[in-house]
């Protein structure tokens, strides 16, 4: 192994070609440093066994007793599986399998003795998931947990969507294992004719920890098989449905012109690379970030840069109480930072509350020609609208919101300082809106392809954006209530923009788009809204412009939209650009996108591209129902499960409220999830002889959960 225990300013080190294990982190401090490796230079966050480490306890069954704690097992430099219930059994499924009664006593008193083991589940809502350690079992069978804190938002974890893992009982079959807190042993089966002497345990979390570093640089360097950190993901941020860990394979904290190029992170079990801090010009280039437990990049500043930082997602305060001074109230962010030329793919296998690029009280950063697929959640991520002045351009991100529900490929929020303030009506809101922003952010020239939810997904208080020249190739564009937003020149295949509970004065700008359908129903909008017109509803044989009468009908705006076959020059090549002659004022954009960096460009995927589809009425069934002075209807579409917070399209909107539903405090808009105990899927789950009187009633107000 060679030895990296005392990194000096002024020098270059060079780490041969080969495989390096590192048991401890590297702590790097000073500057003008530069770290490189040789050809196929790979680092392991991993121990060797060796043969004689292990006993035979019972038939195919093997021992060894460990130094540290393990997570993770290799043989044959094949990757063993922690044992667990229920077995994976489809790469594609949530959680690659699942089993609602993984905490149930009728299957925990088949477990001697759980202690150590994990109950991972998804968030009751599908917003990201929770994670428990297994202290034990009462006598009556039930788990003594500990653990939760992953979601921000503490709903509970969802009835369904949970397995356990690491229990001895549930290792029957060659390529599992477990580990013993208790006894300090793992414990494997291992495959017919594998040699323990290739054994390796993973033990280490992260390789390198800049800290204080100035002009630092790792080049040409693989990192794998790391230690898992969801355990230690507990810090808030601020009013979401995250928390953070701040580690990574690689920590930058509180550096400055630093950067990791041509690397590779590969099964890496925390975040991959964690920018944390006063961390300026750092630079994420050409490197493959694949098969990680979190997320790819996080830039994550702390809290003591803002101003009037709240971190619960139900927690509110008044104008009167609020600092109004404009800008961050300390240095303590990332600032002025890029990823470029990036493969990022296949995160959050672990941990849900995940994505390939994570932003969160932060300024000025830039993602371009990254690839970024096949993740657990959204593609790119923006926390907050602390502090603005990101770039997102000619990026590819598709194939995401795998597991979660109500995301998108770009996912953001901006519960700011100006989001629900208790002394302020929303007319008055926007003159708050900035104060957290230095610039606006802008996502440009990029392809989005969200399955799951919506290709660019602006959420609750995202404000100050500007979104040019995208094409989304499936779930279009989504804007809930916020101010300032730009979306001019965009395309949006097989879809449309959805509008969701805007203010009343906005200063929203939706023009010069090409829209593949009529905007789906708008949700919970103002009386009176502007912002759209000048709209490109594609419209296969018509060969000249016609007025858009269908878009008008729908927004009461949209009084220069127009109706045209925008006749794309190809399609099926992912190539939309325009041609039709007729078309005027639309501007074509470059039709590249995603990494650009031919080695991986060329091992890089490309999206499903999409084969047009009809909408009709039909496609939203819509069901009333009226019980004993509560009229309901079902949740119809996305867009309703996304303004109130239900799992899936679940639960039972109420319309209209009287008699004793009334008396115990039910309300229009509210939405029942549960009666009695019982799941409401659908108003048809509630009985035609309800007595609202009596009975435990949870139900979704403002997307949280409240008994009445």
């Amino acid at each position: 192994m060679i030895d990296l225990s005392s990194i000096q300013s002024n020098t270059t080190i060079h780490i041969p070609s080969g495989v390096h294990y590192i048991s401890e982190p590297i702590m790097v401090h000073g500057e003008n440093i530069r770290i490189i490796g040789g050809d196929n230079t790979e680092l392991r966050g991993t121990l060797r066994l060796k043969r004689d480490d292990f006993t035979e306890v019972e038939a195919g069954v093997y021992s060894a007793t460990v130094p540290c704690e393990v997570d993770g097992l290799y043989i044959d430099d094949r990757k063993y599986t922690m044992a667990r219930y229920p077995k994976m059994t489809n790469p594609n499924d949530i959680f690659g399998g699942y089993a609602e009664d993984c905490i149930y006593p009728e299957k925990v008193k088949e477990w001697a003795d759980p202690t150590g083991g994990y109950i991972h589940a998804m968030h009751s809502c599908m917003w990201g998931g929770f994670s428990y350690r297994i202290e034990g079992k009462n006598d009556d069978n039930t788990l003594i947990l500990n653990g939760g804190w992953q979601n921000n938002r503490q709903d509970g974890m969802h009835q369904s969507y949970r397995f356990a893992e690491n229990i001895r009982e549930e290792m029957t079959e060659p390529g599992e294992w477990v580990y013993s807190s208790t006894e300090g042993k793992v414990y494997v089966r291992p495959f017919d004719g594998a040699d323990l002497d290739t054994a390796e345990i993973v033990v280490l979390s992260e390789f390198f920890i800049l800290d204080n570093c100035k002009n630092v640089s790792i080049e040409n360097i693989s990192f794998c098989r790391s230690s898992r950190t969801f355990m230690e993901t507990k810090e808030p941020l601020l009013r979401s449905d995250w928390t953070i860990c701040r580690k990574g394979a690689v920590t930058v904290r509180d550096s400055s012109d630093c950067t990791i190029d041509k690397c590779n992170f590969h099964d890496i079990g925390s975040n991959g690379i964690f920018v944390d801090g006063n961390s300026s010009r750092i630079a994420i280039s050409r490197s493959h970030i694949a098969d990680l437990g979190a997320s790819g990049v996080c830039f994550v500043g702390r809290s003591s840069s803002v101003r009037s930082p709240l971190f619960e997602f139900k927690e509110r305060q008044a104008a009167a109480d609020m600092d109004k001074t404009p800008g961050p109230k300390s240095d303590d962010y990332p600032k002025n930072c890029i990823v470029e030329d990036c493969l990022i793919e296949r995160v959050g296998t672990t941990e849900k509350q995940a994505t390939g690029v994570e932003i969160s009280m932060s300024y000025k950063i830039t993602v371009k020609n990254c690839t970024i697929c096949h993740t657990s959640r959204s593609g790119i991520n923006i926390s907050e609208g602390t502090f603005g002045g990101h770039r997102i351009e000619g990026c590819d991100v598709f194939d995401t919101v795998r597991e979660t529900g109500d995301h998108g490929s770009l996912n953001s929020w901006g519960r700011d300082r100006f989001w629900h303030l208790t002394d302020t009506p929303d007319t008055e809101c926007g003159q708050y809106a900035s104060l957290d922003m230095l610039a606006p952010n802008e996502i440009t020239r990029s392809r989005f392809r969200c399955d799951r939810g919506w290709d660019i997904d602006l959420d609750d208080g995202s404000s100050y954006y500007i979104l040019t020249e995208n094409l989304c190739l499936n779930g279009g564009i989504k804007l809930r209530e916020g101010f300032h937003r730009t979306v001019r020149n965009n395309i949006m295949v097989d879809n449309a923009v959805h509008c969701h509970v805007w203010y009343p004065d906005s200063y929203d700008i939706v023009e010069n788009n090409i829209i593949f359908r009529a905007y789906p129903a708008p949700i919970l909008m103002p009386e009176n809204w502007t912002g759209l017109d000048k709209n490109i509803l594609h419209t296969p044989s018509q060969t000249t412009p016609g007025k858009a009468k269908i878009l008008k009908e729908i927004t009461g705006l949209d009084e220069n939209s127009i109706c045209l076959d925008c006749d794309f020059v190809a399609p099926d090549k992912s190539d939309y650009r325009p041609q039709n002659p007729a078309l005027k004022g639309f501007e074509n954009f470059p039709n590249e996108f995603g990494v650009r960096y031919e080695p991986l460009r060329a091992i890089a995927d490309t999206p499903v591209l999409p084969k047009s589809r009809k909408f009709t009425t039909a496609d939203e069934e819509i069901r009333i129902r009226s019980i004993n002075g509560v009229t309901v209807r079902n949740i119809a579409n996305d867009g309703e499960m996304t303004v109130y917070g239900t799992s899936g399209h679940n639960g039972a909107l109420v319309l209209g409220v009287e008699g004793a539903a009334q008396k115990r405090g039910l309300e229009a808009g509210d939405v029942i999830v549960e009666y009695n105990n019982s799941v409401i899927s659908d108003v048809d789950d509630i009985s035609h002889d309800t007595d609202w009187s009596s009975g435990t009633l949870l139900v979704l107000r403002n997307q949280c959960r409240m008994i009445l």
